[in-house]
Parts: C-alpha cells; sequence; structure tokens
C-alpha cells in the first residue's frame, strides 16, 4: 500500500532538484571579436596614385593573451580570466586581421594581406606587430601597448621601429564596452601606422 506514496514521493523530490538546476544554470558564455566590420567597411581616405602593397604580421602577443578566455588587469603583473567572456578565435589573427582593416581604410587600398601572404601578392611594405600588454579593467580602462615596425622587403630602406601607448576609456561597464573600448585602440594604431606608411612612400 505504501509503495506507490514511496515512488511519487521520489518523482518529487527528483522534479525539484531538476527544476532548481534549471533555474542556476551556468550564465550564457559571449565571444568577441577585435575586428569591427561595420567600422571598416569603407575606405576613409583617397588612394595614392601609387598605393603601397602592406603585409601585416605575424602579430606576437603575450602568452596570457592566447588563453580564451578574456585576459583583463595586468597593470601589476596579474590578470584575470573571465570564464564566460572569450575571444572568437586566435587572438594574434584576429589582432592581425583588425589593423589591416584600418590600414586599408587610411591608405585607401585593398592591396592589404595577412602573413603569411599567398604567392601571388608581393607587398611593398611589412608591418610586425609586437603586442607588450592589452589589459585595463572594464567599466575603467582599456590600456594597449605595441612595439611595431615598418620593414622594406626589398632591404632597400632601413626598418622604422616605434611604440605606441594607448588608452581608451569604456562607455560603460562590462566586457562589451571594453571591447569596444580596445576596437577604439586598434583604430587608433592603425592610423599611427598608415600615417607612418605615408611618409615611407613619398616621392
Amino acid at each position: 500500500m505504501n509503495k506507490p506514496v514511496t515512488h511519487w514521493a521520489w518523482f518529487g523530490i527528483l522534479s525539484m532538484f531538476l527544476l532548481a538546476g534549471c533555474a542556476f544554470s551556468s550564465p550564457q558564455i559571449t565571444y568577441y571579436s577585435l575586428y569591427a566590420p561595420a567600422q571598416t567597411a569603407a575606405p576613409a581616405t583617397a588612394p595614392a596614385s601609387s598605393p603601397p602593397a602592406v603585409s601585416v604580421g605575424p602579430v606576437v602577443i603575450p602568452d596570457i593573451l592566447k588563453q580564451t578566455q578574456i585576459a583583463t588587469g595586468g597593470a601589476d603583473g596579474r590578470y584575470q580570466l573571465s570564464e564566460y567572456h572569450r575571444w572568437s578565435g586566435e587572438l594574434d589573427r584576429d589582432f592581425a586581421r583588425a589593423v589591416a582593416e584600418q590600414l586599408a581604410r587610411g591608405l585607401g587600398t585593398e592591396q592589404v594581406a595577412l602573413f603569411p601572404w599567398d604567392q601571388h601578392f608581393t607587398p611593398t611594405c611589412r608591418v610586425l606587430i609586437d603586442v607588450l600588454s592589452m589589459g585595463g579593467a572594464p567599466g575603467q580602462e582599456a590600456t594597449l601597448a605595441v612595439r611595431w615596425s615598418l620593414v622594406d622587403p626589398q632591404g632597400q630602406k632601413p626598418a622604422q621601429i616605434r611604440r605606441s601607448e594607448l588608452r581608451e576609456v569604456p562607455a560603460a561597464a562590462g566586457y562589451p564596452a571594453w571591447i569596444a573600448a580596445q576596437q577604439r585602440n586598434i583604430e587608433k594604431l592603425g592610423q599611427e601606422i598608415a600615417g607612418a606608411i605615408k611618409e615611407t612612400i613619398k616621392p
């Protein structure tokens, strides 16, 4: 006589546990990219009479930034990895693509390729990038320190080596605004590199 009651009691308890598990499920993972197509869709500069062919990369990044989880902080050598905010792909390639699109805008040319480039592409200028740090804190600041070089593939001109220290204040708290601030940092970096390339191709 008691068996049906016991059976339904256990069924009710199990249902309660299942409902509780659904109520306290883990937050959804969100993926981000430094490449923002909407901001780089159309060239912003009229093309030069003889625009350069530019290759971007390799891009070297610190090991901590190679993690799938987004790393923030870094001011005192300590980083925080976010479990629920991650990069959508390999950060070095994503960074190179974002810079390449900024250079296409700034130079008014589509003759821009990522390293390693196709055999049919012959660059007249190479951009090498060493990301020293990329950090800050969501809701506070987004920082980016980069050492970059302009190299003549033919070896006829000496390499130019420069350093850029960039900083943006996110428009809001949270990771989306921090990512947008880093995208603005890369936009400024692209403008600096494009300006230097223009100087090298002046007659």
